[in-house]
This record gives C-alpha cells, structure tokens and sequence, in this order.
C-alpha cells in the first residue's frame, strides 16, 4: 500500500507540475511571471516526487521487514557545501537575468535541501538515541501531507468566514462582493493597478483582521495540524521525549517543506534573500515542531498533559511573533514604495523594518540554539 500511494503521489505532483509548466507561457504572457510559473511547477513535481519516494521506501521496508537503524547522520558537510555553491549559483543566475528553466532547476534542489540541513544538525546531537531514519521518514510525511492538508483547510474556511464576517458588518468594499461571483467562475481575480490602490484597500479595521487572522489563528492552527500525526501515532508509540522531540522536528521539517515549495513565489534579484527567508522559516517550523514533539512525549510517556499545553503555548507564542514580524515587513516595505518622494516618511519605514529584520534575526538565532540544545540534552536522558 505504501509504494501504491507513494506512486500515485508522485504521479499526481507530476501531473500537476506539467499542467503548470504548460500554462507557464500563457501566464508570463499575461502578468509578466512566466519565470516565477515554472520554477512554481517545477517546485511542485519535485515535492510530489519526494513523498512519493519516502512512501515507497517505507513500503519497501516494512515489506522486507528491514528493521529502521537509527537516526545519526554522521557525514553532512556535503549538504553544507552543496546549498552554498547552489544559493552562489542561483544568486549570481538571478542577477544576471538567467533563463527561466535553468532558475526552476536550481529553484526546487535548493529548497529540498533546506530541511534536510536542519535535520542533519538536530540528529547529529541526538547521536542516534532519539529515534530512527524510519521516524524521521514519518514525521516528513506527516508534515507535509497531514499538517500541511488540514492547516491549508482549516486556514481556507477561516478566511470564508471573516470574509463573511467583514462582509456582513460592512467592513470590506462592496464592490469586492460583486466582483466575486466572476472570479469564481473565470478565475478572473482583479488585483490593484499599484501600491497607492493596494494602500487605499487596506483599512485599519481591515489591516487590524488581517494581524488577527495571520498573526494569531494561523499560529494556533497550523501548531495543532503540523504535529497532529506525532500527536495521533503516540497512542501506540508512546515515544520518549527524545523521540517524541525527534518526530515533532521531522513534522515541522515536512510542514516547512511542503510550505517552500508551494509557495516559492520570488524571482530575480530576490531569489537569493527568498532563499535564506525561507531557510528561517523552516528554522522556525522545526523548531516548534520539535517543542510540540517533546508535549506529546511528555503526555504519552509520562502522561503530563500540562506540559503539552505549555509547549503549545511557546510554540504559538514564537510562531506569532515570526509572523507578526513578516506582517510588519510586508506593510512598511508596501508604504515606503507608496512615499518615495518623502525621505522622513520612507526612513521611518526603512528603520522598522530594520528592527523588524533585526528581530526576526535573533528569533532565529533562539530558535536553532535552542533546538541545538535540546537535541543535546535529550541525547544524555534516552539510551
């Protein structure tokens, strides 16, 4: 059953990725992101192919009744000196105005390797006493099928709903309500000519939802979807929590995966510090997860339940600052571009957003000394 579903998964992500490499030149045609297209579906296929080839091994294994050796990578400089020279290579590509297909080649190998980095790092100081490659397997797919799914429901029928909401108290333009219905049905969505209209759309009751909407609901979902599958499987594992810490980390690395690469949306110039934002946020991810990871173990293992609601509160605590922060970023870039010829107004909006930057740094920071430490500790407590 695993190499069926891994085949059809990876059918499906290549499937896709054909349907969007083949609509790319109508798109570039139309909005001027013909590149961005192909990298997208070129970052699709890859993701399906990767799923699909850990269903399949798994299958493979369970089949041969292989036993799972433990998780202890030991030779990972290589992975190192690869995401440099590939980031040197696409940074320098981007730059130059490099063919589209070759930036959609170098786009999807440089993000895959993204969670693999930190998971090298996290089980190089579990030295193999926290669980196995066949754990890590799991929480990959856990991540990236389960977490991802149920987040991306869960996020879409919230956004319904304040739309709704906003709707009905009449928060929100209503020409936007009578535009819907046609984009809908022609996929026709009306986007601002500018950054002055787009500012014009941003209301403060509306800019107030959207810091609600990202800044706290996303958090609290996508910390309860992302470990769901660490949270189920402990029912029969009951896992330690070093393994538990393990599987949490491998969900965030497959949450941070299926999120790189479904939502590589920078080109040009901006490939290279896309990159190394999204290497943050996958930082982020696995470090949550692993807090997550750790909840769950205490509750199986040691059936602690209010230490699950205190890592869950750390987790959504450090996943809302992050995203409060890119919020912040996005906003104060989109008003500097809007007041250009006003030098006080567009250095006011340059210096938050270096704080903003500046504290998105030592999050990260935090963030993988932390995981770092914790990999360490768990390692002396597990045999």
């Amino acid at each position: 059953m695993g190499i069926l579903i891994g085949g059809a998964v990876a059918a499906g992500g290549v499937l896709m990725a054909v349907l969007m490499a083949l609509s790319a030149p109508m798109r570039g045609r139309e909005t001027g992101l013909g590149g961005m297209a192909l990298s997208q579906a070129v970052a699709v296929g890859a993701l399906g192919l990767v799923l699909g080839a850990i269903l399949a091994v798994e299958g493979v294994r369970w089949r041969r009744g292989i036993p799972a050796a433990p998780f202890h990578p030991r030779q990972t400089g290589w992975l190192w000196l690869a995401f440099a020279v590939l980031l040197t290579v696409g940074t320098v590509a981007s730059v130059l105005d490099a063919p589209p297909v070759l930036m959609a080649l170098l786009h999807a190998p440089t993000l895959l390797l993204l969670p693999a980095l930190v998971l090298s790092l996290v089980g190089q100081g579990l030295r193999g006493r926290g669980g196995s490659w066949a754990d890590v397997r799991g929480g990959l797919l856990g991540g990236a099928l389960l977490g991802t799914g149920t987040a991306l429901v869960t996020e879409v029928a919230l956004v319904v709903l304040l739309a709704v909401g906003l709707f009905a108290l009449g928060l929100l333009p209503q020409e936007w309500l009578q535009q819907a219905p046609q984009a809908l049905t022609t996929g026709d969505i009306p986007f601002p000519a500018g950054v002055e209209d787009l500012l014009g759309m941003l209301t403060p009751s509306l800019i107030l939802v959207a810091l609600v909407l990202v800044g706290g609901l996303v958090p609290l979902v996508e910390e309860v979807t992302k470990t769901l599958g660490v949270g189920l499987a402990g029912q029969w594992l009951r896992p330690s929590p070093a393994r538990a810490f393990l599987l949490g980390v491998a969900s965030g690395a497959g949450f941070a995966l299926a999120e790189n690469m479904l939502n590589s949306l920078f080109v040009g110039p901006t490939w290279g510090p896309g990159i190394l934002a999204r290497l943050a946020a996958t930082v982020i991810h696995c470090a949550t997860g692993g807090l997550m990871g750790w909840g769950w173990g205490q509750w199986w293992a040691r059936r602690r339940p209010w230490r699950l609601l205190l890592a869950f509160g750390g987790a959504v605590t450090l996943h809302s600052v992050w995203n409060f922060c890119t919020f912040g970023l996005v906003l104060g870039g989109l008003m500097a571009l809007a007041r250009t010829d006003n030098l006080v107004w567009t250095g006011a909006a340059g210096l938050l957003m270096l704080v903003l930057l500046a504290l998105q740094f030592l999050l990260v920071c935090g963030a993988a000394a932390a995981t770092l430490w914790a990999s360490y500790r768990l390692s002396h407590s597990s045999p």
